[in-house]
């Protein structure tokens, strides 16, 4: 039984109807915020239980199908796909008071990152670099905060709606990091001091390109890293296998002397 729903669960198939059902509740969750009729609404209704329950099943055939149960647990997208469901299965009346609830039966759609390796990948790529990141940003912060309390002090008396402290010169300079409409920002300053261009380019040159660069860098990096260690581990196993199998036939060659 346990072999039987291992195949299962490592069945191609079984993973693309998963995949398949993930979207399709994506796509009803969508289509129930529009202003539908009562009876598409009822419709809906059944099929969130219909998904529930298919759900329920997945789950516990992935469950059934491990090998080792202590390890399903071990893993944390399990864990994340076990939450998800058990939310899924507690009733949710149509109330204000519920509505935590019902919005945690939405991130039912973050499902399909567990079921697709590709963004599996990238997500543990994104965790394993927060340590870097969170620097680099600690760092752009810093950089953003010296930026704008330079430009409370010398702007302030021309333009007070968008530079009068440091709070609202940082929400201007995120505008600028965001290169949205930044030279709105910048062209009535240029009216009044000739150098503002010098401010707002070492500015963009620092923040916008070094820094952002940066951080895509880092999470290249580790990209790269997490897939290299992907490979290290199939080279390894393959290896294993292959020292099994030798060891396999050397033990079969030894039997067959012997019985010679």
């Amino acid at each position: 039984m346990k072999q039987t729903f291992f195949k299962i669960r490592e069945s191609k198939l079984f993973q693309y109807s998963v995949l398949f059902i993930i979207i399709f509740n994506a796509f009803t969750i969508g289509l129930n915020t529009y202003n539908l009729g009562e009876f598409s609404r009822e419709l809906i209704k059944y099929l969130d239980y219909l998904i529930t329950i298919f759900f329920v099943i997945e789950i516990s055939i992935r469950f059934i199908g491990e090998p080792r149960k202590s390890n399903f647990f071990k893993n944390g997208w399990n864990i994340f796909d076990t939450f998800i469901v058990l939310v899924s299965l507690i009733p949710i009346p149509n109330n204000s008071s519920f509505l935590l609830l019902r919005l945690l039966r939405v991130f039912r759609v973050l499902r399909v990152i567990s079921i697709i390796p590709e963004l599996k990948l990238i997500i543990e790529s994104l965790i394993g670099s927060l340590k870097r990141v969170f620097y680099v940003s600690l760092l752009l912060f810093i950089i953003l905060y010296i930026y704008a309390t330079i430009g409370a002090i010398v702007f302030s008396n021309s333009i007070p709606e968008r530079w009068s402290d440091v709070g609202v010169s940082m929400i201007t300079l995120f505008q600028v990091l965001t290169l949205s409409s930044w030279e709105q920002v910048m062209l009535p300053l240029q009216d009044i001091y000739w150098w503002a261009w010098i401010y707002f380019f070492s500015f963009i040159i620092v923040c916008a390109i070094t820094m952002l660069n940066l951080l895509i860098a880092i999470l290249v990096d580790v990209v790269v890293n997490q897939n290299e260690k992907k490979d290290d581990m199939i080279k390894t196993r393959n290896n294993a296998e292959k020292l099994n199998e030798q060891f396999s036939e050397e033990i079969s060659l030894d039997k067959l002397k012997k019985d010679q």
